[in-house]
């Protein structure tokens, strides 16, 4: 995310939502990071055209993270549920797009 061109509003709202976002990850007890390895992925990761140069090859890969989701399973969560509660909701209403029946591939 970039904040390049953002109004002061739109500053003070993605801070006020990551601010609420930390909370409920605190109040929940989730570890976000082990949390991400096992929750659904609502979009395919996004892949740059690669490119060549003298050093090799590169490219770049770019994942979807879903705040507003993630954060609105958070406030539906007790305190203390913990990340095994937390990972649990949000598979439940947030299916992965690898099991898509429209999915190419």
């Amino acid at each position: 995310m970039s904040e390049e061109g953002l109004s002061p509003d739109q500053r003070r709202d993605i801070e006020a939502l990551m601010a609420d976002f930390e909370a409920q990850s605190v109040r929940v007890g989730v570890d976000l990071r082990a949390a991400m390895r096992s929750m659904n992925e609502i979009e395919a990761p996004r892949q740059s055209a690669i490119v060549s140069d003298e050093s090799g090859e590169s490219f770049t890969e770019s994942f979807t993270i879903d705040v507003t989701g993630i954060l609105e399973t958070l406030r539906s969560l007790p305190d203390g549920a913990g990340t095994p509660a937390f990972v649990a909701a949000y598979n439940r209403t947030h299916p992965d797009w690898r099991d898509s029946p429209y999915r190419e591939g």
